[in-house]
């Protein structure tokens, strides 16, 4: 695809393995048509919205986490473009343009927008709080089993584009999450490839 005049190339909206980075976003309509809420008891913060499929997978995932004898929660998981506008203008006007742009996606280009990402806490302990937890560990050992990727893992800020995010998670099915842990890239090297 030949990038459009703003220098991004635009991605199909409804394809959860498409590459949502710095160079490719999504339609500002693009919305997910199956979004359906998550259950209360793992919302934290007010409601969250995910994909069927997506959010199927999650709580299979967080039951494992429960047999391990860990709790986790949705601290964000579904955001709409204009909810994505909101959220980037807040990191900026709270902490400059330049940590911004390491720590939060401009609007299109977040993987929220897909509705099968979600930031993982513990404890009420989200975002940087969630950085070498227990819970960050088990999750980084185990997502991928459940369909999940953690999308900014540590030291790959030069090939993501964004700071280590322990608690972002995306799902891109078993299979493909397989073959991404099995790969050892990341994420986006994964899905730029396809």
């Amino acid at each position: 695809p030949t990038p459009g005049a703003d220098g991004t190339i635009v991605v199909a909206c409804g394809d959860i393995l498409a590459p949502l980075d710095k160079q490719h976003r999504l339609p500002a309509d693009c919305e997910p048509p199956d979004l359906v809420q998550l259950p209360a008891e793992i919302s934290f913060g007010g409601a969250q919205y995910l994909r069927r499929e997506a959010l199927d997978a999650l709580l299979e995932l967080f039951e494992a986490a429960r047999r391990d004898s860990f709790s986790l929660v949705v601290n964000s998981s579904y955001r709409s473009y204009d909810v994505q506008v909101q959220t980037y203008a807040t990191w900026v006007q709270l902490y400059g343009q330049e940590y911004a742009d390491r720590t939060s996606a401009r609007p299109g280009h977040s993987e929220h927008q897909l509705g099968t990402t979600v930031d993982v806490g513990a404890r009420g302990l989200v975002l940087e709080n969630f950085v070498g937890t227990p819970e960050a560990a088990w999750l980084e050992a185990n997502s991928w089993k459940y369909g999940f990727i953690v999308s900014y893992p540590d030291g790959k800020e030069h090939i993501t584009g964004y700071a280590y995010e322990p608690w972002h998670i995306r799902y891109v099915g078993k299979d493909v999450a397989a073959q991404v842990h099995r790969s050892g890239l990341t994420l986006r090297e994964f899905l730029l490839q396809r």
